[in-house]
């Protein structure tokens, strides 16, 4: 589905490339679903970075990385849904991270075992990966998170939603170290309840203008009422076996997909055939030539489309994919009063 977390660096001098954090990443509204699970491989995403937040986004049908915490340092993750994992909700990170986990809702789908503990997690945290240091863990700020279905943990986030990987003796020291009580400094935010944010993802995450296509409408709908309609076609066991897979593997393959994890955007009744006609794009910068020359920019200059007419931080292709006029009086997005989609609740 998505993985922003790193990028390589090659250093002037010519030296070994870099592996270093993305940095100043902000993803809202998304969806990260039904990753494709016939390679054991159906994973939501790896997201991180260095003042990296994500906010009113949706998980829904994935087994694992939901999501995976990929680089060190902060990481705010507020007003979240995910829905119907299999083995891992948040997860990753190192000894140098802090997690700000807050007011996010946990919905358990058919394919969540119930009576295990990832029913409840709400986050497994990654120790140094050192062969001589054990049990040395980053911070975690916890806050407001529902776990559909399980009041304990819903009433106190650390009652046994976050489950390190340590033995259960060192479990409560552990927990101490990793506790922090201030969310690291993030992002201007409106944060809602997790039960308002619940509702105002399901409402409004994915491309939602004009309208929602097929796919996310009924990914939606799956998530509120929890049920999903999958069917595996009869061909599926012998293409799997025709890669190698062993027949147990297979049967589990094949047992996940009535639950919602599935291998083939067929088994939930495909996509849409989508139909249009190309605009002219003289320059091939994305802008048609009718809106460049509307708005005062040049249909044969590539280079314009990542040009910020009015300086908001917008590029003009950001502002024309927005459906946005990129002359319009420059707003102050850093405001949250100038936020159209800002929630009218105070934040928390």
């Amino acid at each position: 589905n998505m993985s922003m977390y790193r990028h390589m660096y090659q250093p002037p001098d010519g030296s070994k490339e870099l592996k270093l954090p993305t940095v100043n990443i902000t993803i809202q509204n998304s969806i990260f679903s039904e990753g494709l699970n016939t390679f054991h491989h159906a994973f939501g995403s790896t997201i991180g970075g260095l003042n990296s937040t994500f906010h009113h986004n949706l998980w829904a049908c994935n087994t694992g990385r939901n999501p995976s915490v990929g680089m060190i340092g902060d990481f705010t993750f507020v007003n979240n849904v995910l829905f119907n994992w299999v083995h891992r909700t948040v997860d990753g990170g190192d000894h140098r991270s802090y997690f700000s986990i807050i007011n996010n809702y946990l919905k358990p789908g058919p394919a969540t075992p119930k009576d295990a503990p990832i029913s409840y997690r709400l986050l497994k945290p990654e120790s140094e990966r050192s062969k001589t240091v054990v049990d040395h863990f980053g911070v975690a700020y916890m806050s407001g998170n529902i776990v559909d279905g399980n009041e304990k943990v819903t009433k106190n986030n650390w009652d046994g939603g976050i489950q390190p990987d340590v033995k259960a003796h060192a479990l409560d020291k552990v927990l101490a170290a990793v506790r922090t009580n201030a969310p690291y400094p993030h992002a201007p935010l409106q944060i809602q309840s997790a039960n308002n944010a619940y509702e105002t993802v399901l409402a409004n995450a994915g491309a939602t203008l004009p309208k929602r296509d097929p796919v996310d409408e009924r990914i939606t709908k799956t998530v509120r009422t929890g049920k999903v309609n999958a069917t595996s076609a009869a061909e599926i066991e012998a293409q799997l076996g025709g890669v190698g897979y062993s027949k147990a593997a297979i049967a589990e393959i094949i047992r996940l997909i009535p639950l919602g994890i599935i291998t083939h955007p067929s088994q939930v009744g495909g996509y849409p055939d989508y139909k249009g006609k190309p605009y002219m794009d003289t320059d091939g910068d994305g802008l048609p030539d009718a809106w460049e020359k509307k708005h005062g920019l040049n249909p044969t200059n590539a280079s314009d489309a990542t040009g910020d007419l009015n300086g908001d931080g917008y590029t003009n292709i950001e502002e024309f994919i927005n459906g946005r006029d990129p002359k319009a009086k420059k707003v102050d997005w850093t405001d949250l009063k100038n936020n159209a989609d800002a929630q009218n609740e105070p934040a928390e």
